[in-house]
C-alpha cells in the first residue's frame, strides 16, 4: 500500500455553496472530491507550478476552490474517478510520486 497516508479532507468551504466536498495533496497531486462524488486528480506538470500552488493554497484556506477549477483549470485534469472508492483503489495501487528533478 504505497500511498496509505493519502486521504481525503473534508474542504472547508468557507462560504457555502461549494462544489467541492473534500482535498488531498500528495507530491505533485491535487485530489479534488466534488458534490457529485466524482474524484479529480490534478497535476502539477499539467496545470502549471503558478496554478498549482493557487489551487493547493485554495484548498488548504477553505475558499476559492471551486473557483479556481472552473476559472483555469477545467479540463486539465490528469485523472477523474468515478466516487472515492475508485479514487482509493488508484492511489493505493499507484506508484508513491516521485519530486521531479530540475
Amino acid at each position: 500500500m504505497a500511498n496509505a497516508a493519502f486521504r481525503l479532507q473534508p474542504y472547508g468551504n468557507r462560504h457555502g455553496g461549494s462544489g467541492v466536498r473534500a482535498w488531498a495533496i500528495n507530491g505533485d497531486t491535487l485530489s479534488v472530491e466534488f458534490v457529485d462524488g466524482a474524484v479529480y486528480d490534478y497535476r502539477r506538470h499539467n496545470i502549471g507550478p503558478r496554478l498549482f500552488t493557487a489551487a493547493c493554497a485554495a484548498a488548504r484556506a477553505g475558499r476559492g476552490l471551486s473557483s479556481c477549477i472552473s476559472r483555469h483549470l477545467r479540463e486539465r485534469y490528469a485523472a477523474r474517478h468515478a466516487d472515492h472508492t475508485a479514487w482509493a483503489t488508484h492511489h493505493r495501487h499507484a506508484p508513491a510520486p516521485t519530486k521531479r528533478r530540475r
